[in-house]
């Protein structure tokens, strides 16, 4: 026999190791999940607030989209990791503001025909 083959095979990593392993690595803590969830559930709650009121159905809009928009940012930054990628996270702003202001052009249309018409 050689030496080579009497050398032990590496152990697989970590990420590799099936059942074995812990995986706490990968896992997020506990602590910020549940703060997400909570800032999720308090959205929730603001959106259902600001769909009873008395204000006019423009601003009730407008303020729906926003709550929308701060949503899907933290959904996508804490979720989907976007966060973790710069790239990603710049052009996921870039979309979410770009139709923002194409939301706001849109309504802002509207307002004017309503008013012209």
């Amino acid at each position: 026999m050689t030496d080579d083959a009497m050398e032990p095979s590496p152990s697989p990593s970590p990420a590799l190791a099936g059942e074995g392993s812990s995986g706490t690595a990968s896992r997020p803590k506990t602590f910020p999940l549940l703060a997400v969830f909570a800032l999720l559930a308090a959205l929730t709650a603001c959106e259902l607030f600001v769909a009873g009121m008395d204000a006019g159905r423009a601003a009730r809009i407008t303020a729906l989209a926003g709550l929308l928009m701060a949503k899907v940012g933290l959904v996508l930054s804490f979720f989907m990791r976007a966060r973790a990628n710069r790239r990603a996270a710049r052009l996921t702003l870039l979309a979410i503001g770009v139709a923002a202001a194409a939301g706001v052009v849109l309504m802002l249309e509207m307002v004017f025909r309503v008013n012209v018409l």
